[in-house]
């Protein structure tokens, strides 16, 4: 079995369909944005966005090209056939006897794909539970290009990287033609585009209860191996969990001279300017008429005030005038 680095699909024979393959040159370079859900067709860019058409202001013209519509609580359903390494016809459904973990890539994605499979070749042996009877990991390629050939020596690569006793049945690599792979990759939420010979497309696993009932989404290409280990314990349940990390996805942006996430200081800094804003805002609203409610009654009336009941002229209820105020250093009577 020859050593290879799991980031590193060293000697891999090109295949048809990519450029970086087939002429030589060094691919151009990708960019794999987690976008939220939409609705669109996978596999191919929107044909009104293609043609020109459309309404501005149009929903349906303004589709991302890609996308996760998460289908938690679905089931995948039966009979879509993909290849196995060895070029079987193979249902995906019968792997599923137990919780799997889906992993939507193509082989020769030379950026995000490498490093999100090198993430599970670098988990998966540390992780407490028996692959093949507790949990199975399902390497799935959305490029109708790809082979059993090539995926039979990805297979090789990532579990000589390994270094590890790993059950051949616990990691399976399969790939399909178009018309199938449009099926899974829709039953399980994943929206593509085709770009050239490249791809716009998520980073993202799924995870399927004993039975292909789809239950939690993990977004992004790092993981620990808590987070596996409870997202397989969880789904042996049926347990539905929350995606986090798409929340914290929108913290992060790719980076294309470095090929990863970073963080967006600039993003969360605005989020967090305007939030103090609207409290600041909250407090002087709310706070005006509470000072006033607090401020009590009014000061006993000045000595220039007249008595209650006298008319504003000064002149008494009796209809008297008004008497002369005293003079200054005068004895009053």
């Amino acid at each position: 079995m020859p050593s290879a680095t799991a980031g590193t699909p060293d000697g891999d024979a090109p295949h048809q369909g990519h450029g970086a393959a087939d002429t030589g040159q060094p691919p151009a370079e990708h960019v794999h944005p987690v976008l939220p859900p939409t609705t669109g067709k996978l596999g191919q860019p929107d044909q009104a966005s293609q043609s020109g058409q459309g309404t501005p202001g149009d929903p349906s013209a303004q589709t991302p090209l890609a996308g996760v519509d998460e289908r938690l609580g679905e089931i995948i359903p039966e009979g879509i056939l993909l290849r196995d390494e060895s070029g079987k016809p193979i249902d995906p459904r019968t792997l599923m006897d137990v919780p799997v973990i889906i992993a939507p890539i193509y082989y020769s994605c030379p950026t995000v794909c490498n490093m999100l499979q090198s993430s599970l070749a670098r988990v998966l042996p540390q992780m407490s539970l028996q692959a093949g009877k507790e949990y199975r990991v399902l390497s799935v390629s959305f490029d109708e290009t790809d082979t059993p050939q090539l995926a039979a020596r990805k297979k090789q690569n990532y579990f000589a990287a390994m270094n590890f006793s790993y059950p051949e049945d616990g990691w399976r690599f399969l790939s399909g033609d178009l018309a199938s792979i449009n099926r899974f990759m829709d039953a399980i939420g994943f929206r593509f585009t085709r770009q050239g010979r490249d791809f716009i497309h998520p980073v993202v696993l799924v995870v399927t209860a004993p039975g292909g009932k789809v239950v939690r989404y993990l977004y992004g290409q790092n993981f620990m191996p808590f987070d596996l280990t409870m997202a397989v314990t969880e789904a042996s349940h049926g347990t539905i969990g929350l995606s986090v990390k798409r929340v914290l996805s929108y913290c992060f942006t790719y980076d294309p001279e470095g090929r990863r996430y970073v963080f967006d200081f600039m993003r969360i800094a605005g989020l967090i300017i305007l939030f103090g804003a609207a409290v600041l805002l909250f407090v002087l609203v709310r706070g005006g008429p509470r000072r006033k409610e607090r401020k009590g009654p009014e000061s006993p009336l000045s000595p220039d005030t007249p008595p209650s009941g006298t008319p504003p002229d000064g002149t008494h209820p009796d209809g008297s005038p008004p008497s002369d105020p005293p003079k200054p250093g005068a004895p009053r009577a």
